[in-house]
């Protein structure tokens, strides 16, 4: 058994997308990103990283590959070299499309429809072909092994076991794993083929325990022969302290709002499991109560675009934004326009918004990380109250800080808001001391630590 020190060590970190986006000249930037990708440079505080993400549709055109100090002016203990590799522009777009309106729904336990069997071995296939095409553009004999990150590279750990056999590779699973089985024999089928290429891996984590739980169910009694050579870990992400407390000391303040009136604020993608709907209509309810000698109280939403290809996501925007108008027509005595809608990915704005908010909404209905409401714990300046649900991935570890909406319906958020607002200033002064310090203990420096040290064995025995 062969050990690697620190500084030797060189990781392949492969990912479905990379945090490059570009200007109108084409000039690289670094561009905002969720989920585990915003965290996956803390990787590079203790190893080198080699960062292969397959091509989206906005980089054509672009290099292929990119430093990422350069791009970002951030500076880790070892370098971050991102390539980005074109696969078939169809498969692509087809693996896409299964993984957005099958896998997705799927993984969060949403209904999905059945296929027929030569339907969904299509669908599956160009799953499989683009991670073998990913795969073959990241292969290096200097990677002291890989790591694999998003359940649509499920199948990159089997296909790199036959070409780097003695190579370590550990697979994170951000999203969650359904806590029981489907009933759909498409739904059984499509995690039995996730599943399989994940348990070619050495180790695979997982955000929270009960998702690790879920996924060795489902293995025991249906893989159970793969799964007796992997490790299975919880370590969940987490966001940069020192990042944020940084960038939080050098921002303008870019909100329209006073001191003494109420913020409260969604930030998500327009994506159905982020429930923004029915966050819009619970805050509605609440302010058709408001009285016109309070202090004003906004909801500022801001929603980045999300899979905009797709008829079902676009109608889910324009819903939105439709609701928004509704809305603030039925709040018309209130004599100003109490909820404001920002569309885009300004992560600027949406920092601030943060760092200001008395009442942070995060109520999914399904969601695996939600670093939302991590970000907001640790910028917030004003004791402001996380409102969230026990289907938030975060909440496994801060719900005991956090008020919890039992419902996930307008009512049901409204009512939680309500338990919100009549909290005493010691209890939330309490709650955020307690959220800041439970992040700052597990934050993504532990995190990444986590990752490295399945790393540190060369060969395994």
């Amino acid at each position: 058994m062969n050990l690697v020190t620190e500084g030797e060590l060189k990781i392949g970190v492969l990912s479905r997308r990379a945090p490059i986006g570009h200007t109108a000249d084409l000039t690289a930037t670094l561009e905002h990103v969720g989920g585990l990708t915003r965290v996956l440079p803390a990787l590079a505080e203790f190893a080198n990283i080699d960062w292969t993400a397959l091509t989206t549709q906005s980089q054509v055109g672009l290099p292929r590959y990119f430093s990422f100090s350069k791009i970002s002016n951030q500076v880790h203990q070892h370098d971050i070299n991102i390539f980005l590799a074109e696969v078939d522009s169809k498969e692509l777009d087809l693996s896409d499309w299964f993984c957005a309106h099958y896998i997705w729904p799927l993984l969060h336990g949403l209904p999905i429809p059945e296929l027929a069997d030569a339907e969904l071995s299509q669908h599956l296939n160009t799953v499989r072909s683009t991670s073998e095409a990913l795969v073959a553009e990241s292969i290096d004999g200097d990677n002291h092994g890989y790591f694999v990150n998003d359940f649509q590279l499920s199948q990159v750990p089997l296909t790199l076991r036959e070409l780097e056999p003695s190579k370590q590779i550990s697979f994170f699973l951000h999203t969650p794993w359904p806590k029981s089985a489907p009933s759909s024999n498409t739904g059984i089928q499509t995690l039995e083929f996730l599943a399989s290429g994940m348990l070619a891996a050495d180790v695979i984590q997982f955000q929270t325990q009960k998702d690790l739980q879920s996924f060795e169910n489902f293995a025991i009694t249906y893989l159970p022969l793969e799964l007796a050579n992997v490790q299975l870990e919880v370590n969940p992400v987490s966001v940069s302290v020192h990042q944020l407390n940084l960038q939080s000391l050098g921002a303008e303040d870019l909100l329209n709002i006073r001191e003494d009136e109420i913020s409260y604020v969604h930030i998500a993608r327009s994506d159905p499991i982020k429930n923004t709907l029915a966050s819009i209509n619970a805050f509605t309810q609440l302010a058709q109560e408001f009285e016109d000698s309070a202090p004003r109280s906004y909801l500022d939403l801001y929603v980045v675009p999300s899979r905009q290809q797709w008829p079902m996501y676009q109608e889910l925007l324009s819903e939105i934004v439709q609701t928004v108008e509704q809305c603030n027509s039925k709040l018309f005595s209130l004599n100003y326009s109490p909820i404001r809608l920002h569309i885009g990915n300004d992560y600027q704005r949406a920092s601030q918004a943060l760092t200001r908010y008395d009442y942070l909404i995060a109520c999914s209905v399904a969601d695996g990380l939600n670093l939302v409401v991590k970000e907001g714990a640790i910028l917030n300046d004003r004791n402001g109250v996380i409102v969230s649900a026990k289907y938030v991935g975060a909440m496994a570890e801060l719900e005991d800080f956090c008020i919890i909406a039992e419902e996930l319906n307008a009512t049901g958020i409204a009512t939680a808001l309500l338990e919100a607002r009549t909290l005493s200033t010691e209890s939330r002064r309490k709650m955020s001391f307690e959220l800041k310090n439970k992040i700052q203990e597990f934050d993504a420096s532990f995190w990444a630590q986590s990752v490295v040290a399945n790393f540190k064995i060369l060969e395994k025995v």
